[in-house]
């Protein structure tokens, strides 16, 4: 099969979206098919999608208002591109749907998702995709409500597998927090669960924040409350994929500060799903709990930190024997492509 993938600036290394079609691309190509990625980079202003639209069976689209646009409106040519592919085999997946689609939603995101979800609606309509997906509770649910059909498509991980022979400690706790810490994320709660775990396997915290860090408030946060029960705290930065791997390999639990009902598009949290570490996240009740998901291969491994028994199940969790690493992107590939073959029965 001839697969063209989709999405806007393409930039490896700098971009998630971009480090997502690279790595499907790469498994498709494994599998045997064609692959060409086709990037609508809005900078590019004599771009004629006549002259360079390539030749495909599949045209898979991949989502964010922002990737397409710096002020996540959707301009003319994107929909000119729509109507080029009205009549051809397309999926379209969105990695972010409009903003402001929360409670508590401050006016101007209200008012710029309003706008958003308008241009989003008017494209759907222009393209007429034979697949649509996404990969959160958030996401499915405000789709649907919007009157898009949509199916759940697993995000898988931008970190691939890193052979490491280095064993666990045990005589410390070792604690990622890879990508962002927002500032939103009920700290002071985490540090007494924590502090409680510390206690009970008799064993130091280190947190070891991991990857760039873009929310300084989350950060200090995070600081402080090392600070005060005394774990110890080490930045790492940016590292390689391959040195992120190894890292994951050597942590015991893993710190999500991404809300429980978006988590499915956090490819950081994905990554330590994926090596096997039980994640502590939150749920800031955005979406009606009976709308809420967990992909089903890490049912087991998602935890709350506002559990009643937070403490003894992931102390369960730690003790019994690591998953393997789930490679995730040759799963999503050949989700990708099941789904598109259901819809067409």
């Amino acid at each position: 099969m001839k697969i063209c993938l989709i999405l806007g600036a393409y930039n490896p290394g700098q971009c998630g979206i971009s480090d997502y079609v690279e790595l499907l691309s790469e498994e498709f190509k494994k599998e045997g098919h064609a692959v060409k990625i086709l990037s609508v980079d809005q900078k590019q202003k004599k771009y004629s999608f006549g002259r360079n639209l390539p030749s495909a069976d599949l045209y898979s689209i991949q989502f964010a208002p922002y990737n397409f646009s710096e002020k996540g409106l959707l301009e003319k040519k994107l929909f000119n591109l729509a109507c080029l592919l009205c009549s051809q085999k397309t999926h379209l997946n969105f990695h972010e749907i409009w903003i402001g689609a929360y409670p508590r939603a401050p006016f101007w995101e209200r008012f710029t998702g309003w706008k958003q979800k308008r241009k989003i609606i008017q494209f759907v309509n222009h393209l007429k995709p034979d697949l649509i997906t996404c990969s959160n509770s958030a996401s499915l649910d405000r789709l649907i409500l919007s009157g898009i059909k949509a199916h759940y498509l697993y995000l898988f991980g931008n970190i691939t597998f890193a052979q490491n022979s280095k064993e666990l400690n045990e005589n410390f706790l070792k604690i990622a927090l890879f990508g962002t810490p927002y500032k939103k994320f009920p700290y002071e709660l985490l540090g007494q669960k924590l502090e409680e775990i510390s206690e009970v396997t008799n064993s130091s915290i280190h947190i070891r924040i991991l990857g760039r860090q873009r929310d300084d408030d989350g950060l200090n946060q995070l600081k402080h409350i090392s600070q005060k029960y005394n774990f110890k705290l080490v930045e790492y930065g940016e590292l390689s994929f391959e040195s992120l791997s190894k890292e994951l390999q050597k942590c015991n639990i893993g710190i999500s500060t991404t809300p429980f009902d978006i988590i499915g598009k956090s490819g950081a949290t994905t990554a330590m799903l994926e090596h096997g570490l039980p994640i502590i996240t939150y749920d800031d009740a955005d979406t009606p709990t009976e709308k809420l998901f967990i992909f089903k291969k890490f049912s087991d491994q998602v935890f709350l930190v506002d559990e009643e028994k937070l403490v003894e199940r992931i102390i369960s969790f730690c003790k019994k024997e690591r998953k393997p690493f789930f490679h995730g992107v040759a799963y999503t590939a050949k989700e990708m492509l099941n789904l598109l073959n259901c819809e067409a029965c």
